[in-house]
C-alpha cells in the first residue's frame, strides 16, 4: 500500500470563503449611493425599501457582500477599524469580519451564525452605511 500524499488535492479547501455562492440580491438608494447587496442569507438584506433609481451615476455605485459564514460562531465584540491606502478592515472578533475596498467600491463581510437578525439591522447595517460614506474620501470620481 502507498502512503497518502497530502500535497496532491484535488478539491483544495475553500478556507477564505471567497467561492460560498450569494444567490440573493437586492439594490438600495443610500442617499447618493446606489448599494447592490449579495447575500447568501436572507436575514442579511437590510430592512429598507429596495429601490433601483435609474437616475443615480454608475459612478455612485456600491456592492456589499454579505456572507452568513456557518463555521464561525460567537457574539460581537468591540469593533477594531484598520486602514491602510484604499481598504479599511473592521474586525469585531470570530463573529464578524468586514473589508472595504475604497477604490473598487466592494465590502465585503463575514457575519457569524450567532449574529441574529435584529443584531444586523440595529448594529451591523448602520455600521455598514458608515463605511459606506467613508468611501468617498479614498476615491477620486466619487459621485460626481
Amino acid at each position: 500500500m502507498q502512503p497518502f500524499d497530502v500535497s496532491i488535492r484535488l478539491d483544495p479547501p475553500d478556507l477564505l470563503r471567497r467561492f460560498i455562492p450569494t444567490p440573493l440580491k437586492a439594490t438600495y438608494r443610500i442617499g447618493p449611493f446606489r448599494v447592490t447587496v449579495q447575500t447568501n442569507d436572507f436575514s442579511l438584506l437590510p430592512t429598507l425599501p429596495s429601490q433601483a433609481d435609474p437616475g443615480i451615476s454608475d459612478d455612485c455605485n456600491l456592492k456589499w457582500k454579505l456572507v452568513r459564514d456557518t463555521g464561525s460562531s460567537g457574539l460581537l465584540e468591540t469593533p477594531t477599524f484598520v486602514t491602510t491606502g484604499a481598504l479599511t478592515v473592521v474586525e469585531m472578533g470570530p463573529a464578524c469580519l468586514l473589508g472595504l475596498d475604497h477604490e473598487r467600491r466592494e465590502l465585503l463581510g463575514f457575519i457569524g451564525a450567532d449574529i441574529d437578525a435584529r443584531t444586523h439591522q440595529d448594529f451591523l447595517v448602520p455600521l455598514l452605511f458608515r463605511m459606506t460614506k467613508l468611501s468617498p474620501r479614498n476615491s477620486r470620481n466619487w459621485c460626481r
